[in-house]
């Protein structure tokens, strides 16, 4: 990989693993709903000002309504049940098990879209499960009730990642696809009205 994309690539980490840390710092204070409802109020936001300012028309139709759809599987669920969780887990734990969301996908894509759960398959979803799972033991986080509802809960959000995966690709590839810049922006005002 070349310097420049490796660069990229350790900065888009850090910013997507600081919010593990920013939703735990800030959900016990201000409570889940107001953390989830920001992030994604500033995000519709900051994508409402890009495309008016690359001059993208808003689309209306089926395709617009399903992006808007997508907002709330893909972002208002996730995002809540990370920043509830956040309340008991430290940020590494979340973090940890957003990790799931490829192997979420492989029991989703088996369970909904038909997709053929092949012996290897299986394989690497358990190897990796039987991973996150010592990786959670070596905490220092005692597995109390709180903290396994916590764990459930970022795992409902990392199933909806996977769900929206499936979800996007029938509901806008498959009609024709539409920019990937206002499926972002509406996926992310349908999360801020859900």
């Amino acid at each position: 990989m070349a310097l420049p994309s490796l660069l990229r690539l350790i900065l888009l980490a850090a910013i997507w693993g600081s919010s593990f840390l920013f939703m735990r710092v800030l959900s016990p204070v201000l409570g889940a709903l107001p953390v989830a409802t920001g992030r994604v109020a500033f995000a519709s936001l900051g994508l409402w000002l890009l495309l008016r300012w690359w001059r993208l028309a808003i689309p209306v139709g089926a395709r617009w309504r399903a992006a808007l759809w997508l907002g709330v599987i893909s972002s208002a669920v996730p995002f809540l049940m990370y920043s509830l969780a956040a309340k008991v887990l430290p940020a590494g734990y979340s973090a940890m098990f957003n990790a799931t969301t490829p192997l979420m996908a492989v029991v989703v894509g088996g369970l909904a879209f038909g997709e053929r759960l092949a012996p290897a398959r299986l394989a690497g979803l358990l190897l990796g499960l039987a991973g996150v799972a010592v990786l959670l033991q070596t905490g220092p986080v005692a597995l109390t009730p709180a903290v396994l509802l916590g764990g459930g809960m970022c795992l409902l959000a990392t199933s909806c990642y996977a769900l929206s995966g499936y979800l996007t690709r029938r509901w806008i590839g498959e009609q024709g696809g539409m920019d990937s810049r206002l499926v972002a922006l509406g996926s992310q005002l349908g999360a801020s009205a859900a």
